[in-house]
């Protein structure tokens, strides 16, 4: 009985059944017009039955139908009482493992996603899809020479302009530190590079007051495509090395996962030609 009770509270959280107060008094009315309708049919089977036959010297009362009114009258509040109580606990409920559920996929800092929000996202996405991983560039020294608060403020302004930038279409999470993720529809290599260059554009031409302090602020992506051969770690990874070539090539830039072999090929011969 226990374990059927914890299944339907689950079950009404789940489908929202008690997300409105007025959820809760629509239950209480129901469930208590139906219980005194059964306390009252009850009632009337017990004194006919126990009356008839004697039992704990029960009497059948003089007027059944009026004993029946009173039943209800008495049966009905307390019903409504004890459903209402059970309908607000429900509902109180529902909403504090809403907030929890929230919390615990929401970075607190920027109200993105965290890293774990943002896998299990990425798995509800149809390929193909685009990841990007984006990285603030020299975060560490704005944190060194501006203060910590000057850097929460700054991941929560880049937070809102990748926000604006990059649109509802595009999902975007904090993954960590300075680290970024975005997931966008792939809509080709080329219109994919762009919305991210506009974003970074936008970003490296702003300067953000903070504590009267002009700070400026760039970062580095890595993009990579998922086209359904690759998992999303394999396409994580390949974001991550074209993200560590956009950064070993001058920062303030975009690299694609497919241009990772012919840049590291150029940046190889480049030492070479200087020494011819």
């Amino acid at each position: 009985m226990g374990s059927q009770l914890q299944a339907w509270i689950d079950k009404s959280i789940d489908t929202g059944a008690f997300s409105r107060r007025s959820d809760v008094l629509r239950f209480a009315l129901t469930r208590s017009l139906w219980t005194s309708f059964a306390a009252v049919l009850l009632n009337f089977v017990v004194y006919q039955v126990f009356g008839r036959l004697g039992v704990l010297a029960v009497t059948l009362p003089p007027n059944p139908w009026a004993d029946c009114v009173v039943t209800m009258f008495v049966a009905g509040p307390i019903c409504f009482i004890a459903y209402y109580t059970v309908g607000r606990a429900i509902m109180a409920l529902s909403i504090s493992r809403d907030a929890f559920e929230r919390l615990s996929r929401t970075d607190p800092l920027t109200g993105l996603l965290n890293r774990r929000a943002f896998t299990d996202a990425v798995a509800t996405f149809q390929v193909p899809y685009v990841i990007a991983v984006i990285d603030i560039d020299r975060f560490k020294s704005i944190n060194d020479t501006h203060g910590h608060g000057a850097g929460d403020t700054v991941l929560v302004e880049v937070a809102a302009e990748l926000r604006a930038a990059l649109g509802s279409e595009s999902l975007l999470a904090r993954l960590g530190g300075e680290e970024f993720g975005v997931v966008m529809p792939d809509r080709g290599r080329d219109t994919a590079l762009a919305m991210l260059d506009e974003a970074r554009a936008m970003l490296a031409n702003s300067l953000f007051d903070i504590e009267g302090q002009q700070i400026a602020v760039t970062f580095s992506a890595g993009l990579s495509r998922a086209g359904g051969e690759h998992g999303y770690s394999a396409l994580l990874t390949d974001a991550d090395r074209a993200l560590y070539l956009a950064k070993a090539a001058g920062r303030n830039r975009i690299v694609h996962a497919d241009d990772v072999a012919a840049v590291t090929a150029a940046a190889d011969r480049a030492p070479q030609q200087l020494a011819g």
